[in-house]
């Protein structure tokens, strides 16, 4: 929807309404600051309105966006004016807080877009820095987890995965992470892996959601038992 991006604008320029109607006398400090921030508010959320994602998040993050700039710009406009800000100005906030929320969830539903793919076979760390956005995706839309206890190089082992997937290096083995994929594509990649690499150990789930840690300590303890 193109006019999206003008939505915070509207909210921003709403904001501005004591001014329209009550000469400027307060504090100018304060006031200038708070003005500045949801201007900056504004222009973030209209950048957001060509943000990659389905439609309904991106209107949530848009809406989230321009709701803070609408009260920033009206507590700033309030304080330009002299008037005093009723309780129900933080009600912007509140709805803000309220819209980035739905965006959490409808962005981890299954229309949620793919983590974009690594340039080569990630390391514990970049599966550390990863947990969060594996655990939001893996609320909604089941992600099939795979562990590899193998010595195989990375090169070889990158080069049997599809398009998507992620692999990272950890101590003793891999963990392949695949977007969007069915138990029955991890048997498939299995049966390939098995006739190039020399697999000591494997062990699959489907990753409902929950704690990272949790579900790799599973996967290694199933490996262990099978070595």
């Amino acid at each position: 929807m193109r006019a999206l991006f003008l939505l915070p604008w509207g909210f921003f320029l709403l904001g501005l309404l004591p001014l329209a109607v009550v000469d400027p006398v307060g504090e100018v400090g304060r006031s200038l600051g708070l003005l500045v921030a949801a201007l900056l508010l504004a222009a973030v959320g209209s950048l957001y309105s060509r943000f990659p994602v389905a439609f309904p998040v991106q209107l949530a993050l848009v809406l989230g966006l321009g709701l803070l700039a609408f009260q920033l710009a009206l507590e700033g406009a309030l304080l330009l004016t002299g008037l005093e800000a009723p309780w129900t100005v933080a009600l912007g906030g509140v709805l803000g807080a309220l819209a980035f929320g739905a965006a959490f969830f409808l962005g981890t539903g299954r229309e949620a877009p793919l983590l974009p793919p690594l340039p080569r076979v990630g390391s514990l760390e970049d599966l550390r820095r990863m947990a969060g956005a594996l655990e939001g995706l893996a609320l909604r839309r089941p992600l099939v987890l795979v562990y590899l206890a193998t010595e195989a190089p990375p090169e070889r082992l990158e080069a049997e995965l599809r398009r998507g997937d992620l692999a990272f290096r950890l101590q003793g083995g891999y963990l392949l992470v695949l977007q969007g994929g069915r138990p029955e594509d991890a048997l498939g990649l299995l049966k390939r892996l098995r006739a190039r690499f020399p697999l000591s150990a494997y062990a699959v789930e489907r990753w409902r959601g929950g704690s990272l840690e949790r579900v790799l300590a599973r996967l290694e303890a199933e490996a262990l038992l099978q070595s």
